[in-house]
């Protein structure tokens, strides 16, 4: 479960992080010091690539542009909130993040030296990739490893590090990424944004949330069409049959230096259902992938469904796509799907994970 910046924002806060000071739009003192940023509140990656974040200098503009926020449709998901923030006079942004890696099932932690942008456009040499040993926990060369990776104070990331850990094992999360991460100008680490991915199977996870969910995120818009799915915010749509399947795909696109724009779970129901299965791909096009990867094994279940899905919904379009698909009818449905230019079939996991990031940087 994916929460709104505003709950993430509050849970790093609660394990100690540094967070700039900010208010739901109807908490904001009369004495906030202008200027302030203000943030719709949306599940819907992308956001200030779409007007979603304003700076704002006065009162009389923040009055006019919560009103302007509030009627903003991001990506097909209506804003919840606005979420107002102090702004952080900063030296550097940087960028951080602990995620599950799920071949190895232990935490890796991400770092760059360059931050507020995607990390799927930082060039290889500026990110480093550590991977933690979960018997273990965070040992201490880790932190000076990206302590000096980053040119940051060693005992500030040191601290950090430690706290972001302990989040990311106690509340038993999938992802927590920071970014931008500011290095303000006393050489404080303190987070400019929070996406923070709690797993499904935490029973605890409500005690995180500000918002009721409702039909109206990704998340839930998948699970009404009988399938899973999660929006993470990076290029690539991975669509896998089984999460055991995504999961593996997810780990090989992150491997090659990729990210994932979402993970879709395609469960029992949606794959004999073409409707519904045209359905789901308008949703996942919704979130602006830069490329579809599609990982699929039917057993029982005809490849032939979800092919014709694909070719409807993706042939011919703006968005290259990526199949890797056994089972039923793999053939005839491979056959029906080589007549599309933007469509690549491939039985090589490894070249269809390779295949997606390349199509994602013709895609800038």
């Amino acid at each position: 479960m994916k929460l709104f910046e505003a709950e993430g924002k509050q849970l790093l806060k609660r394990y100690g992080v540094m967070v700039p000071q900010g208010w739901l739009k109807d908490d904001v003192p009369s004495d906030v010091n202008f200027p302030v940023v203000a943030k719709t509140q949306v599940l819907t990656g992308g956001r200030g690539k779409t007007g979603g974040i304003q700076v704002i200098s006065d009162k009389r503009a923040m009055d006019r542009n919560i009103s302007s926020l509030m009627q903003k449709n991001i990506k097909g998901e209506k804003v919840r909130d606005i979420y107002i923030e102090e702004t952080v006079k900063y030296k550097r942004e940087i960028y951080l993040s602990i995620m599950m890696d799920r071949t190895k099932r232990s935490p890796l932690i991400i770092a760059s030296a360059s931050g507020g942008v995607d990390i799927e456009e930082t060039p290889q040499e500026n990110i480093i990739l550590v991977p933690v040993n979960s018997l273990l926990g965070l040992e201490t060369y880790i932190t000076k490893k990206i302590a000096i990776f980053l040119d940051v104070d060693l005992n500030k990331m040191e601290y950090l590090l430690n706290r972001l850990y302990e989040l990311f094992i106690d509340e038993k999360a999938e992802l927590v990424e920071i970014n931008p991460l500011f290095v303000d100008v006393e050489d404080n680490l303190v987070a400019g944004d929070a996406k923070v991915v709690l797993s499904e199977n935490d029973t605890r996870k409500s005690e995180h949330l500000l918002f009721t969910r409702n039909t109206e995120g990704f998340e839930e818009r998948c699970k009404a069409l009988k399938a899973g799915g999660v929006e993470i915010g990076g290029d690539v749509a991975i669509v896998a049959s089984g999460a055991g399947l995504g999961m593996a795909t997810l780990d090989i696109v992150s491997y090659f230096g990729g990210t994932a724009n979402s993970l879709i779970d395609l469960q029992g129901h949606v794959i004999h259902d073409l409707n519904g299965a045209k359905r789901l791909i308008q949703e996942i096009k919704k979130t602006s992938p830069k490329s579809f990867l599609f990982n699929f094994y039917f057993q029982v279940a005809s490849c032939k469904v979800l092919a014709e899905a694909i070719k409807s919904e993706l042939g011919n379009g703006d968005v290259p796509v990526v199949v890797r698909m056994k089972g039923v009818d793999q053939e005839e449905a491979g056959n029906d799907l080589k007549l599309f230019p933007n469509i690549f079939i491939t039985d090589n996991l490894k070249e269809a994970c390779e295949t997606a990031l390349l199509y994602t940087k013709e895609v800038q």
